[in-house]
């Protein structure tokens, strides 16, 4: 029997899922409609992930459900007792857009013959005409340059274009259900933004039942109809996107909502989780983030620097220009390409320049000359934006703190407990310095991170990215890290990111980089409320988590 209109095009009846034992989600109710988006949302670990993986039947090993059943398109799918079930239609009547497209494409595969062999394994079409159904697709989803793409591998297109051969993939074969898991997190802010309008306008044409799963509360409100609100494997808030968002009724929900960077002012502390679910009244500091004076001595200046990588037509970088004073906070702004990264490393003397110059706490270090890396790695840290992939997973934290000490002068004798103190500076325990990477949260990660750049006691941070791929609850306790970090030890920071409204937070001062050049600079709040450059409009309008 088909199903009525009335009937979710998928439903999650009142599911608990263990793996090994270990309870993971509790009586979850949910339900799609077709037409609909359903946000689901909450931090790292909610359960929001397994939800999608549960409904496709792709489950860890050692995973069952111990209670409830999954319906989808009015059939059962999977159930904990013991009754009839239908073949998950994976493929053809669902389908899945996953977070990483790099690990979901095929590497030794041209992408249009990826996409014609998912075509052609759910239909009797022959090469031909899955070959024009590829192309069609491709223009759906507004890929650029439809050929080029179709003969590129997935190492040949960018991270945009990738996650756009990821959606006409899985809408390759008409699916009635669509689930899409945090399918634009790696992004930069304006291509996020494009790419989940691209989403919500594919799904209202086609009538599609999404499911949209994020951690970032604004995704939900520009894009989603309902949201489910996850904490520790519950459902503790559903509903209209408008009545969750302005009336959260559940300490997690406003907390996910009050995490958030403000749209205007730069108060400190940010509120954090914790705050919210303890239930505690005093939600945030009242003080304000204080700029430097312009009268204070320049610790980083950069001049005309210009570098082009051997085989590129175009420069990676070309005549930028910035200054950064002892104890100020500089951001560096724009989308992937921009050339951010590529004048990072240049500071860092990793990239010697073509023509201009760069000096460092009094010296000019773009040489590359043993003395001036020396010198560089005396006065800046680096704090990486993939904490996991920074650190030596093989390693216990004491010996990578341990390590760096040593390196700097600290005796060894006294290095095991300088480490633990570093601990403390970041708001982590002398007990972990005992533990390995793997122990520890994103959020710990990270701070693990800034205690080792600290190590070498630099009078510059130097982040990368260092917040982009965290939760916003974690974002806020990092941010607040920062802030506290530069109060006490008189740190400048020169803080890079996509996200416009971090910068402007964080930053007395921004620069906003585009095709290797830069396009604005002047004080953030002004680049955030009087936008000059289109580029920079952009990335204003792409939000980023800032509130209204």
């Amino acid at each position: 029997m088909a199903p009525s209109d009335a009937t979710p095009a998928l439903l999650w009846d009142h599911v608990s899922l263990e793996i090994r034992g270990r309870s993971i989600l509790k009586d979850i109710g949910l339900a799609v409609h077709r037409g609909e988006c359903l946000a689901l949302v909450g931090e790292s670990g909610s359960g929001k992930t397994l939800c999608c993986m549960a409904a496709l039947g792709m489950l860890p090993d050692g995973g069952r459900l111990t209670s409830g059943r999954i319906e989808g398109l009015g059939c059962t799918w999977s159930s904990a007792a013991d009754e009839d079930l239908v073949e998950i239609p994976r493929g053809d009547r669902v389908a899945m857009v996953f977070q990483e497209p790099m690990t979901s494409l095929d590497p030794t595969m041209r992408c249009g013959r990826q996409l014609e062999l998912v075509l052609r394994r759910h239909s009797a079409m022959d090469r031909r005409a899955a070959m024009n159904k590829v192309r069609s697709l491709l223009e759906e989803v507004q890929m650029p340059d439809v050929e080029r793409a179709m003969k590129a591998y997935p190492h040949e297109l960018s991270g945009g274009q990738k996650q756009r051969i990821l959606i006409a993939m899985a809408l390759s074969n008409d699916p009635d259900i669509l689930l899409a898991d945090e399918p634009t997190t790696a992004l930069d802010s304006t291509l996020r933004a494009e790419l989940l309008s691209l989403l919500r306008t594919l799904q209202r044409r086609r009538g599609l039942a999404m499911v949209l799963v994020t951690h970032d509360m604004e995704v939900v409100e520009r894009h989603a109809d309902r949201v489910a609100v996850l904490f520790r494997g519950e459902v503790v808030e559903q509903g209209p996107v408008k009545g969750v968002l302005t009336r959260p009724a559940h300490p997690y929900t406003r907390g996910l909502l009050a995490c958030r960077i403000p749209r205007f002012g730069r108060p400190t502390p940010l509120p954090v989780m914790d705050t919210y679910l303890s239930g505690e009244t005093e939600m945030g500091g009242q003080n304000e983030i204080q700029s430097v004076p312009e009268e204070a001595p320049v610790l980083l200046e950069v001049r005309g620097a210009t570098k082009t990588y051997p085989g590129s037509q175009e420069p990676a970088i070309q005549d930028v220009s910035l200054v950064l004073r002892e104890g100020g906070s500089l951001g560096i702004v724009g989308g992937s390409g921009c050339g951010k990264t590529t004048l990072a490393r240049a500071i860092l003397g990793l990239h010697p320049l073509d023509s201009g110059s760069i000096a460092l706490a009094g010296r000019e270090v773009q040489n590359g000359h043993p003395e001036d890396l020396r010198h560089i790695r005396a006065h800046a840290g680096l704090v990486f934006q993939d904490p996991r992939a920074a650190l030596n997973p093989a390693k216990r934290i004491g010996s990578v703190l341990e390590e760096v000490l040593i390196r700097w002068g600290t005796d060894k004798k006294e290095a095991w407990d300088e480490a633990g103190t570093l601990l403390e500076s970041v708001g982590l325990d002398r007990s972990d310095l005992d533990k390995h990477p793997d122990a520890f949260s994103g959020g710990q990660r990270q701070r693990i991170v800034i205690a080792r750049a600290l190590a070498a006691r630099p009078r510059l941070l130097l982040c990368d990215e260092a917040v982009a791929a965290l939760d916003v609850s974690v974002q806020a306790q990092v941010l607040n890290l920062l802030v506290q970090l530069q109060a006490e030890r008189g740190l400048a920071l020169l803080f890079i990111s996509h996200d416009l409204g971090v910068i402007r937070y964080l930053c007395d001062h921004t620069v906003v980089m585009d095709r290797g050049t830069v396009v604005e600079s002047a004080d953030s709040q002004s680049i955030w409320s009087t936008p000059e450059h289109p580029v920079t409009r952009r990335l204003q309008a792409a939000g980023g988590g800032s509130i209204d």
